[in-house]
């Protein structure tokens, strides 16, 4: 499965050199929640993602498997999903800059 994860230029060289990390957040639930956030497409600062960078990941994992983790919100044009950084560094069969800088 090919998911999509945007971030700052700062973070993608975190993730790059270190993996993933979870983050925390009250994201659309009073109930605090941990992981990365995912889509099944690119997403930008119109549907609230943030930062520059778009990496693009592939997880050997399909959409079934993942459905625990997804966030299903009406009208969305998208998929997304708040996946544990334990799972996608253990499993991701590549993780890929395809938009954005990341120099050094």
């Amino acid at each position: 499965m090919i998911l999509y994860h945007r971030t700052t230029a700062d973070g993608a060289h975190a993730i790059l050199s270190s993996g993933f990390r979870d983050a925390t957040g009250y994201y659309l639930s009073r109930v605090e929640t941990a992981g990365v956030w995912f889509s099944d497409r690119p997403i930008d600062a119109n549907e609230d993602a943030k930062g520059k960078v778009l990496l693009r990941v592939v997880l050997p994992i399909g959409k079934y498997e993942l459905r625990q983790y997804e966030w299903i919100e009406a009208g969305k044009p998208y998929r997304e999903w708040q996946l544990p950084a334990s799972l996608v560094n253990k499993h991701r069969l590549a993780l890929v800059v395809i938009d954005g800088d990341v120099a050094a």
